[in-house]
C-alpha cells in the first residue's frame, strides 16, 4: 500500500540527490557551497550509476564529508580554547532547513564560532544558576571559572561526538545512501547492512 513505484529517471535522481544531502549534513554543519556545487555535478547522473552499478557520485560525497568533519573538528578545537566574547549581540540559526549551506570555509568557520558560543552559553547559564542556588558556605567560582569548565565540556561533547563519527565505517555511510533510494520509493523501507 506504502509503495510507490517510480521510474529511474533524471527526476528520480535530482529526489535521491536532495535527500541525500540532507542525510549527510541537515544541520549545514560540514558542506560549503562550493562542495555541494559538485555533488550537484551528478543531479541527473545518480539514476545511470545505480543503474551500472557506479559508485562515483557515492565515493566524493564521503570523501567530501570526510574532509568536512576533518576541517570542522580543527575549527572546534582551535575556537575553544580561547574564551568567548559575550557583550556581542549575536544571532544564529540552528535549523538547517532555514539556511543555506555555508558560501566558504570562512563563513563556515564562522557559523562554527556562533554554534560553539551558544553551546558554551547554555552550559554556562545552568553553572551559574546552579552556583546561586548553593550555599552562601559554599566556595563560589569566577566567572572565568565558570565560562572555561563550560568550554571544556563543549570540548568534551564535541569530542566524543566526531569520535562516534570517525567510527563509522564505508558500509555505514552506504547504508544511508542506498536508504535514501528505499526512501524514495517508500519511506516505510530500509536497506540493512548484510
Amino acid at each position: 500500500m506504502h509503495y510507490r513505484p517510480k521510474e529511474i529517471n533524471d527526476d528520480f535522481s535530482k529526489e535521491v540527490l536532495k535527500a541525500y544531502l540532507d542525510q549527510i549534513d541537515y544541520g549545514r554543519r560540514f558542506l560549503t557551497q562550493k562542495e555541494v556545487k559538485k555533488l550537484e555535478a551528478y543531479k541527473t547522473k545518480i539514476d545511470d550509476q545505480a543503474q551500472a552499478g557506479d559508485f562515483e557520485f557515492f565515493n566524493l560525497s564521503v570523501e567530501l564529508v570526510e574532509a568536512g568533519l576533518e576541517k570542522t573538528q580543527s575549527y572546534y578545537r582551535e575556537l575553544l580554547t580561547t574564551p568567548f566574547n559575550y557583550d556581542t549581540e549575536e544571532y544564529i540559526e540552528l535549523d538547517g532547513t532555514k539556511r543555506e549551506f555555508a558560501k566558504n570555509d570562512a563563513e563556515l568557520r564562522e557559523f562554527w564560532r556562533k554554534y560553539l558560543k551558544y553551546e558554551t552559553m547554555e552550559r554556562l547559564v545552568g553553572k551559574m544558576e546552579e552556583q546561586e542556588e548553593q550555599g552562601e558556605e559554599e566556595a563560589k567560582k569566577s566567572f572565568d571559572e565558570l565560562e572555561q569548565e563550560a568550554r571544556e565540556e563543549v570540548l568534551e561533547f564535541f569530542d566524543n561526538w566526531y569520535g562516534r563519527m570517525d567510527k563509522l565505517k564505508r558500509e555505514d555511510r552506504l547504508s544511508v545512501y542506498l536508504n535514501t533510494f528505499t526512501n524514495a520509493f517508500d519511506p516505510h523501507s530500509e536497506y540493512y547492512k548484510p
